[in-house]
């Protein structure tokens, strides 16, 4: 009877410290990605491998080398503290800061050795990179933090929170966090640009992509349009890890009424989508598809349906512009 007793009263003071927090593995190790505990004037962050990372102070000399995560940062910390990014953040076409990134004149590679010239104290990097470039860094003693990467519109505030809490600047990224749901808001209850009534499809330069699970099918949904890439796949390529891109048959049996063409050449290494959409035109086995009988296309850069940052609901706010002024 003592026992019982004994051990109840053991299972209530656990449950008490489990409630007040002041169980070690939940200060320490239950966090979610981007958990962040401060202890003595120095912080530690959780990545997405579940990986702490203690910092003594704000990292100075931060790296960031793809894309939206760039954008991310640029609007997370003074632009001294950014010691390299990579180059398409500065390519209008698809960053959706390339003004802001105009006073960041360095541009990394993904490799080793492009990373470690510019001595960081902090690499940004999205789960989708190879772990060997990751165990490459870390043998060399630089710091490395994995956030999860965005692939729908869902993902973008975790991602926000995620980055924001590596940088120690939390408080703006709520910030960040805040105005996105702001645009998003606006996007819900804007006129949409897109008529569910009419197929659309949308092609970037090297062909036609779109399907649930993408954020170009997202974006297009939420925009108002139908996305026809569903009726020739009706599961994601891009969820199967093989190619999302139509083939010419596909494109023909999806017969989309409309064309939207999301410009960016890549550098030049693409034809843009003017070129693209009169090669398509030309073509005598489009010949049948509504689009190209109708001459229906809307031509725009690509950022407005291939962003993951905090500016996708500013820019479908002024694609829905753009696509309303082409109508008129």
């Amino acid at each position: 009877m003592i026992k019982r007793i004994t051990c109840i009263i053991l299972m209530l003071l656990v449950g008490v410290f489990l409630l007040a927090g002041c169980s070690p593995s939940a200060q320490n190790n239950n966090g979610p990605e981007g958990f962040v505990k401060k202890t003595k004037g120095q912080y530690t962050v959780k990545d997405a491998r579940g990986k702490e990372l203690v910092f003594k102070q704000k990292p100075e000399r931060i790296v960031s080398g793809f894309v939206f995560a760039d954008e991310v940062v640029l609007g997370l910390v003074d632009h001294k503290r950014i010691a390299g990014m990579d180059k398409w953040v500065h390519d209008a076409e698809l960053s959706s800061a390339a003004d802001e990134a105009a006073d960041v004149k360095t541009v990394i590679e993904m490799n080793t050795e492009s990373i470690a010239a510019v001595h960081p104290d902090l690499v940004l990097m999205p789960n989708t990179v190879r772990p060997e470039l990751i165990d490459a860094l870390e043998d060399m003693k630089i710091k490395v933090y994995i956030y999860q990467n965005a692939r729908l519109l869902r993902d973008i505030e975790g991602m926000i929170a995620s980055i924001a809490a590596a940088v120690g600047e939390q408080d703006r990224g709520k910030e960040l966090i805040t105005g996105f749901k702001n645009d998003m808001e606006a996007v819900k209850n804007m006129k949409k640009p897109g008529n569910p009534k009419e197929k659309a499809l949308l092609f970037l330069r090297f062909g036609a992509i779109g399907g649930e699970g993408t954020i170009y099918h997202d974006v297009l949904t939420t925009m108002g349009f139908y996305d026809c890439y569903n009726e020739v796949r009706k599961v994601s390529a891009i969820a199967r890890n093989t190619s999302s891109i139509l083939s010419k048959e596909e494109v023909v049996k999806a017969n989309p009424d409309l064309f939207l063409m999301a410009l960016w050449t890549q550098g030049q290494a693409y034809k843009d989508s003017y070129a693209q959409l009169q090669e398509i035109y030309d073509d005598p086995a489009y010949v049948t598809v509504n689009a190209v009988k109708n001459k229906r296309a809307f031509i725009f850069p690509q950022r407005y349906v291939n962003c993951l940052s905090h500016h996708a609901g500013k820019n479908m706010l002024e694609l829905a512009k753009i696509l309303e002024k082409r109508d008129k």
